[in-house]
C-alpha cells in the first residue's frame, strides 16, 4: 500500500508526495501541492492496480508527436494513396493543436473543443470525422501498449456526413455529356458509363488490355496520386482485378480514339501534352465545363459508375453480373448501394409470373372444373 508525507522538494518549498510502489515492484512517487490531491492520485493508482490498469505516469508526459509518428509506423497494408492522406491529415489538423501536448493531459474536453473548432473553421464533415479517427485511433494504441489508462476520445459529438445523393444518366444524357466534353476525352465518358470503370482505372488502362476482337478490357491496375507523383498500383481488391466485356458499339469508339489521340505512353487515356491525366486539371479545366455545358450540377466523374449500373438493372441483369461488372468484393456491396433500383423490377417480373401461368394452359383448365363442381349435370 502507498503513503502520502509531506516532504521538501529540492527548490525548498514543502509539498505533499504520494509514493506507491508499480506492478513491477519499483517505487514511484508524484507531487503536490495538497494533500487532498495526493490522496486521491494514490487511492486512484492503488485503484488501477487492483484492476490491471495501471500506467506509468512517465509514459503518459510522451509528446503526441512523437507517440503519433511511432504509432503510424505500425500501421500495415496501407494503399500508396491512403498513407499520404493520413499523414496529409496528421500534420494539417492533428499536430498543430495537440503536437506539443504530454499524452496524459489530453481530456476529452479538450478533444471536443478541437473537433467544434475544426467544424466552426468550415472544414467538411468528412474531413473532421476523419481527423478525430486518426487521433482516436493513435490514443487508442497508447492505452493499448499502457501509455495511458483511458483514451480521451469519448463521447464527443461529429459532425454529420451530408449524404451523397447519386446521379443516374440516362442514355441520352451519358451522350450529351460526351459530346460536350474536349474531344480527347469523349471516349473516356462513353467507356465510363458502359463499363462501370473507375476514373483511377480508366487513367492506367493501357493499350495492351483492350481486346477488340473478343470485346474485352483487362482491368489490372488503378493510377493514384500521392505527393504530386504517379503510382501505379493494383486495383483495390482481388474482385477489381476482372475482365469486362464491351458493346460493339464501344469498340469502334475506342478504335477512333486511339487513332486520333494515341501517343507513346501506351495508356488509352492521356493528357494532352502525354502521360498520365492529372485528377484535379482534368476536373478542371475538363470535366466541370463540359458538365455545365451539358447535364448540369451536380454530377461527378463517378456518378457514370452509378449510371452504368442503373443501366444493367433496368434492362433486367442479374446483380451478380452487376457485381462482377463493377468489381465489387461482395454483392452485399452492390446491393446495399443500388438495391432501391431493383424495387420497380419486382412489379415486372409479377407481370412475367401471370405471363407464364397463362401458357401453360392451366387457368383454362382450372376454370372448366369449377364449372363441373358448380354445374354437375353439364
Amino acid at each position: 500500500m502507498g503513503a502520502v508525507a509531506r516532504v521538501t522538494h529540492r527548490s525548498g518549498r514543502k509539498v505533499w508526495q504520494a509514493r506507491w510502489r508499480d506492478p513491477s515492484g519499483r517505487q514511484r512517487a508524484k507531487n503536490f501541492n495538497r494533500k487532498v490531491d495526493a490522496e486521491r492520485y494514490l487511492l486512484a493508482m492503488e485503484a488501477d492496480k487492483l484492476r490491471g490498469r495501471y500506467t506509468d505516469p512517465r509514459l503518459a508526459k510522451t509528446p503526441l508527436a512523437d507517440w503519433m509518428a511511432e504509432y503510424q509506423g505500425t500501421r500495415v497494408n496501407l494503399g500508396v494513396q491512403t498513407q499520404a492522406r493520413d499523414e496529409a491529415t496528421i500534420r494539417n489538423h492533428i499536430l498543430p493543436e495537440f503536437g506539443t501536448w504530454a499524452i496524459g493531459s489530453i481530456q476529452p474536453i479538450h478533444v471536443a473543443q478541437w473537433v467544434a473548432d475544426l467544424d466552426a473553421r468550415g472544414y467538411a464533415p468528412a474531413t473532421v470525422r476523419k481527423a478525430y479517427q486518426l487521433l482516436a485511433a493513435a490514443l487508442d494504441a497508447a492505452v493499448e501498449s499502457g501509455l495511458l489508462a483511458r483514451s480521451p476520445c469519448r463521447g464527443v459529438k461529429l459532425p454529420k456526413l451530408a449524404s451523397q445523393e447519386m446521379r443516374f444518366l440516362d442514355p441520352a444524357e451519358i451522350n450529351q455529356l460526351a459530346e460536350a466534353m474536349d474531344p480527347r476525352y469523349s471516349a473516356m465518358v462513353l467507356t465510363a458509363a458502359y463499363t462501370g470503370l473507375r476514373f483511377s482505372e480508366l487513367r492506367a488502362l493501357r493499350v495492351d488490355r483492350l481486346d477488340a476482337l473478343r470485346r474485352t478490357i483487362r482491368v489490372t491496375a488503378s493510377l493514384v496520386e500521392a505527393r504530386g507523383q504517379f503510382l501505379f498500383v493494383e486495383p483495390k481488391s482481388e474482385a477489381s482485378c476482372r475482365t469486362v466485356r464491351v458493346p460493339a458499339f464501344l469498340v469502334d469508339v475506342l478504335a477512333a480514339h486511339l487513332a486520333t489521340h494515341a501517343d507513346g505512353s501506351g495508356l488509352v487515356f492521356s493528357a494532352p501534352n502525354g502521360g498520365p491525366v492529372r485528377r484535379s486539371n482534368f476536373r478542371r479545366r475538363i470535366w466541370l465545363p463540359a458538365v455545365a455545358a451539358s447535364v448540369g450540377q451536380p454530377c461527378t466523374f463517378h456518378d457514370l459508375r452509378h449510371s452504368h449500373a442503373a443501366l444493367l438493372i433496368a434492362q433486367g441483369e442479374h446483380p451478380k453480373v452487376i457485381q462482377e461488372r463493377l468489381g465489387h468484393a461482395s454483392i452485399k456491396t452492390t446491393l446495399d448501394t443500388y438495391g432501391h433500383l431493383f424495387e420497380g423490377l419486382d412489379e415486372a417480373a409479377a407481370d412475367r409470373l401471370e405471363v407464364t401461368y397463362a401458357s401453360a394452359g392451366i387457368g383454362e383448365t382450372r376454370r372448366e372444373e369449377t364449372l363441373l363442381v358448380s354445374h354437375p349435370g353439364l
